[in-house]
C-alpha cells in the first residue's frame, strides 16, 4: 500500500471518529443534555438494545468491548445521575440487570435521532454506486473489527 492511501485510512480512523464524537457530543448539547458523555450515551443505548430482561453487566461490557469494571465505573455515574437503574431479575435475584429509566430511553431517543440525521447526510451526498462500495467495505472492515477484538 502506498503512502498515500495509508494515510486516507489513518485520517479517516482517527480524524473522522473523533469528528463523529465531537457532533455527537455538539448534538447532544443542542438537545439539552449537557451531563452526558459520548461513551456514556453508548452504554445507555446497550442498555436500551439489549432490553430490560437480558441487560447484565457482563452482556452489556461484552456488546461495547470493555471490561465489567469498566462498565461498573459508567453505570455507576449513569444510576446517580438517573439515567440507569440496577435491577434484580425477578426469578433469580442474584442477577443484577441495567435498566435504562425515562431519562435514560429520552436521551437514547436523542442519540438515535443525530445517528438516523448523520447516516441521512453521508447517504445524500454519495451516488448509489458509491454507496454500495461503501457499504460493501464498511461491512468488510466491521467483520474485520469484530475479528480483531477477538485476538
Amino acid at each position: 500500500m502506498d503512502a498515500e492511501k495509508r494515510e486516507i485510512l489513518n485520517r479517516f480512523f482517527v480524524k473522522t471518529f473523533n469528528q463523529i464524537s465531537a457532533a455527537e457530543e455538539r448534538a447532544m448539547l443542542a438537545a439539552g443534555i449537557t451531563d452526558l458523555s459520548v461513551r456514556e450515551l453508548h452504554v445507555i443505548e446497550a442498555a436500551v438494545l439489549c432490553g430490560e430482561e437480558e441487560s447484565t453487566m457482563s452482556r452489556l461490557a461484552a456488546i461495547l468491548g470493555i471490561s465489567v469494571g469498566a462498565l461498573t465505573t459508567a453505570v455507576n455515574a449513569l444510576v446517580r445521575k438517573g439515567y440507569l437503574v440496577r435491577r434484580g431479575r425477578p426469578e433469580d435475584r442474584r442477577v443484577v440487570l441495567v435498566v435504562p429509566t425515562e431519562a435514560g430511553r429520552a436521551a437514547n431517543e436523542l442519540h438515535t435521532a443525530f445517528h438516523e440525521q448523520m447516516i441521512g447526510a453521508v447517504v445524500g451526498e454519495l451516488p448509489e454506486g458509491q454507496l454500495d462500495t461503501l457499504t460493501a467495505a464498511l461491512e468488510t472492515l466491521t467483520q474485520f473489527f469484530e475479528n480483531y477484538a477477538k485476538r
